[in-house]
């Protein structure tokens, strides 16, 4: 439970801080982001605004299908349903608390492969999610399903700023908040 505190509370140290700061005044943030962000690949171009696009739902939902089959898998889908739909409503909370935007409003938008979200930016949802099903994994499935997943996790979450649609702390704050969620069951 003391894990809990130190996440939650370090999630809305970061939050208030970004909060009062604003992400474009963060040089640390600005500079990760354009390190990764104006250094893409062009060769792994379409495999990150795949994992961007669909890294959760082409393979989250579909996973937790296969789950819910199999009679000794069944209480692992549940919960990761369950997760996933507390992990959505605690990410659309958030982001209209902290209310930040985007990077591509602030800096270079050359280098934007998908198409601009309309919301806004912290945390990211989308690294909410995937580290919150990785996380489930971990406690519940079989090692070599969890570790896979969170590989899969790590990738779609960077894929989120590379692509330019978030910033590196929305990313780490996405973790953060999950990592708490988790620690407190």
């Amino acid at each position: 439970m003391k894990y809990y505190w130190l996440t939650l509370i370090a999630f809305l140290v970061i939050g208030i801080w970004v909060k009062i700061v604003s992400e474009p005044n963060m040089p640390l943030n600005v500079y990760l982001f354009q390190a990764i962000n104006y250094h893409q690949v062009s060769q792994l171009n379409p495999v990150m605004v795949f994992l961007s696009k669909y890294g959760r739902e082409y393979v989250w939902i579909p996973l937790t299908a296969i789950l819910l089959i199999f009679k000794k898998t069944r209480r692992v889908a549940i919960t990761l349903a369950a997760s996933f739909i507390l992990a959505i409503i605690v990410g659309e909370i958030s982001k209209y608390a902290f209310a930040q935007g985007r990077p591509f409003l602030y800096i270079h938008p050359d280098y934007l492969l998908v198409p601009p979200p309309t919301d806004y930016s912290f945390p990211s949802g989308h690294a909410l999610i995937v580290s919150d099903g990785a996380l489930v994994l971990a406690k519940l499935a079989p090692r070599w399903l969890w570790v896979v997943m969170m590989i899969e996790a790590i990738l779609v979450s960077y894929s989120r700023v590379y692509v330019g649609v978030h910033w590196p702390y929305d990313v780490i704050a996405g973790c953060f908040w999950e990592d708490g969620l988790h620690s407190s069951q």
